[in-house]
Formats: C-alpha cells, sequence, structure tokens
C-alpha cells in the first residue's frame, strides 16, 4: 500500500506495509511511481519525500513471494523497479528520501534514487541480494562505488553486510543522519528553500547534475535486468528464499516470510 500527504510544498510519499516491513510488490512499486508523477506534476509541490509507516522504511521486495514467481511475473518486479528508478531520474523536481529502521535490498535502492537521503542515527542499510543469490539492481551498485568508493561498497554488496546510518564508513550516503526530529526539520527547510527558487532554475539545476551519469545509469539498468533474469533461472537463488522463508518463520515472522528483524 502505498499513502500520500500533502506538508506545506512538500509531498510526502509513504510505503505502507508495515505488517512485512513495508516489503514492496508490482501493485506497491508502480503505484509509487504513479504517486512520483502526480507530485511531479503538482505546481505546488517543492520537494518530494519518499518515507516509511511504521518505523521502517522498506525492506525491498518479499523474498518469499518473489522467491515463488515464475519468470514472466519476476521479470515484471524488476521492470517495476525500473520504471520507478527512471521516473525518479526524470522528475523536474528534487526527490528525497527519510530513512528510518530497515533499509534493505529493493528498499536501500528506492532510497539511494533520491537526491537527498536523510536518515534517523539508528537506520539499517544493506545490500542482501548477491548473499541471497541475487542481483543488486537500479544502478545502485555503481552508484555505491562512486560515493563509497570501492572497498567499502564492495563490503555492502558482496560481502552483503549491514550498517548504521551513524556509522562513519557511510557517511557520504546521506546529507543528514540524526535524531528523527532533526530529519524531519532538515527536510523541512530543504522544502522552504526549494519553494522559495523559482522552479524552473531548480529543474535545470537538477538536470545538469544528473545529465553527465545518465547514458552509464541506463547503461546499468540493462546489464542488471539480464544478469537479474540470469540469476534467477539458477537453483541457487530459489533455495536461499525458500531457505529465508523456513527461517523468518522458525523465528515467528509473518505468513508471507518477512519479520519485524528482517534477516535479509
Amino acid at each position: 500500500m502505498i499513502e500520500s500527504e500533502t506538508r506545506g510544498a512538500a509531498r510526502w510519499i509513504f510505503i505502507a506495509n508495515p505488517r512485512v516491513v513495508n516489503a514492496v510488490g508490482i501493485d506497491d512499486l508502480e503505484r509509487l511511481r504513479m504517486e512520483v508523477d502526480a507530485a511531479v506534476g503538482d505546481p505546488s509541490v517543492a520537494l518530494i519525500v519518499i518515507s516509511g509507516r511504521g518505523g521502517n522504511f522498506s525492506a525491498g521486495d518479499n523474498l518469499k513471494e518473489s522467491g515463488e514467481m515464475d519468470r514472466l511475473t519476476f521479470r515484471s518486479l524488476i521492470a517495476a523497479f525500473q520504471e520507478l528508478s527512471w521516473t525518479v531520474e526524470r522528475s523536474t523536481k528534487p526527490i528525497a528520501a527519510f530513512i528510518e529502521g530497515y533499509a534493505l535490498g529493493g528498499g536501500a535502492e528506492i532510497a539511494l534514487m533520491c537526491d537527498f537521503v536523510v536518515a534517523e542515527q539508528s537506520a539499517v542499510v544493506g545490500c542482501p541480494e548477491i548473499g541471497l543469490g541475487g542481483m543488486i539492481s537500479n544502478a545502485s551498485a555503481a552508484f555505491l562505488g562512486h560515493s563509497l568508493g570501492m572497498p567499502r561498497a564492495s563490503e555492502l554488496v558482496l560481502l552483503s553486510k549491514r550498517a548504521r546510518a551513524d556509522d562513519p564508513a557511510l557517511a557520504s550516503l546521506f546529507n543528514f543522519v540524526g535524531a528523527r526530529d532533526d530529519c524531519i526539520a532538515w527536510l523541512d527547510r530543504a522544502t522552504e528553500q526549494l519553494a522559495a527558487s523559482p522552479a524552473s532554475a531548480v529543474a535545470r539545476g537538477r538536470e545538469a547534475l544528473r545529465a553527465p551519469g545518465r547514458q552509464a545509469r541506463m547503461a546499468a539498468l540493462t546489464d542488471e535486468l539480464m544478469h537479474a533474469m540470469e540469476l534467477f533461472d539458477l537453483p541457487a537463488y530459489k533455495e536461499a528464499t525458500a531457505v529465508f522463508a523456513r527461517k523468518r518463520s522458525i523465528k515467528g515472522g509473518h505468513e508471507d516470510g518477512s519479520a519485524t528483524d528482517p534477516d535479509r
């Protein structure tokens, strides 16, 4: 479920599936894309903020569901993530992510699409895909390598490391890390400043910032879709997601394999 509300000149869009740690499926991603498009088209909106309900950002796609998908449906899931990524890419308005709790896998990738990333200090970020036989996507691997440097990015991606937002090693990923109220205050100030600037100038500034890397991001999306489908066809992905679902059931997770503390 995706919800939205207007806060002054900001449009807040919430991933609202708290029972499954805000895991997202194809319908959620499409609705999120539509909400972003609607906010871009609203002249009263200066900043779009993507966040999550219930104290978490998003644990990404539901592994029990994706592990049981047929090939065509799985391809549609990856395509839905990438269509959202491209909607964010071509937006004429800045987009921020406000991370609380878990931002894992596809959840982390949604946050990394954004222009600004603000995180509550105890939030946890991670990219568990490789450890589960899958593929990090949405050009996130290249972004992490550029932002963190190859050694730190390799820990997150290849070792499926999870880290708190206040880990100094992740400092370059965030605009601000702090207490929840301070994060919201940062976003409020950013909204006010953007609303006070001519929208046409903001749009052109955003375009100038993103244009140099656009072709590389487009190429990465194509490559990552191909790699994701290749990995989906291998036994390791099905085996890893099945083990995950069983482990969550033993630990008292939800029926779909998610839990309050996802081991992803």
